[in-house]
């Protein structure tokens, strides 16, 4: 059975304890804004899953936790928490994010940070979610295979180039969503009856979850001429459970985490 939770006059000191941490409600936020759009190199991260596959890691370059995901057991649900000196998230706070399919196939992926941070920003009394990303996933044949892809679906960009706030309580109700990044399709190759995709050295291992993302295309948003076709994720297996994931704009860190961990499933 579960731990009892911890008794109720803890609680306060666990939460003023967070906030002299800086892990407060709202200061979440800084996992979800992305590099800026002219940083010429990508960051680069690495996903750590225990060996149960019952917990996952964040990890910077030097091995310092930053995001823990916990699925739930029929993997149609992460919960997301934004860690504390490298280590577990605070009992008080609960997930900061969570990650959520809206069916059993788990083609179809919601992405909400549990408190909106322009609701906390603007003192209201009562704080809504605030929507992030969603995701679809489909199978496409290539060649003689099959591969899996994914469209990324991001709120559309305000005059001032910001993400539109989608909140039940603070957002505008005419928001729209825009489908930001798709997969990059892997080539079919004859010669070895297989499909392939080049990860340029950052992948080490096959794994049916190696997939990169990249503009559409026909994007007509605010990237230039040239970038259509850019890899902006790439998250390839480097171990038996670690994975590497390098992102650039228009993703942050929790989309990026989040949208490698809608793959779990990929076999």
């Amino acid at each position: 059975p579960p731990p009892p939770p911890p008794p109720r006059q803890w609680r306060g000191f666990e939460l003023a304890e967070a906030m002299e941490q800086g892990m407060g409600p709202g200061l979440s936020s800084s996992h979800v804004e992305p590099p800026a759009q002219s940083e010429p190199k990508e960051e680069r991260l690495v996903v750590v899953r225990n060996p149960n596959r019952t917990l996952y890691s964040l990890q910077d370059q030097s091995g310092k936790t930053m995001l823990v995901a916990k699925p739930s057991q029929d993997g149609c649900r992460f919960d997301l928490h934004v860690t504390r000196d490298g280590g577990e998230s605070p009992l008080s706070l609960g997930p900061s994010f969570t990650m959520v399919a809206s069916n059993g196939s788990r083609d179809q992926w919601a992405l909400t940070s549990v408190r909106c941070d322009r609701c906390e920003s603007r003192g209201k009394r009562q704080c809504g979610q605030r929507e992030l990303m969603r995701l679809c996933h489909y199978v496409e044949s290539v060649g003689d295979g099959q591969a899996f892809c994914m469209d990324v679906d991001l709120p559309e960009l305000a005059e001032d180039g910001s993400r539109v706030v989608l909140c039940e309580q603070c957002g505008d109700p005419s928001s729209q969503w825009a489908m930001e990044l798709t997969a990059r399709r892997p080539k079919w190759n004859p010669k070895h009856k297989s499909l392939t995709l080049d990860f340029n050295g950052r992948c080490s291992m096959a794994s049916a979850k190696n997939f990169q993302l990249q503009v559409p295309p026909d994007h007509n948003g605010q990237e230039t001429p040239s970038s259509p076709g850019k890899v902006k994720l790439l998250f390839g297996k480097i171990g038996e459970h670690r994975f590497t994931l390098d992102y650039r704009y228009p993703l942050g860190a929790v989309q990026a985490f989040a949208t490698a961990l809608s793959t779990s499933h990929w076999k």
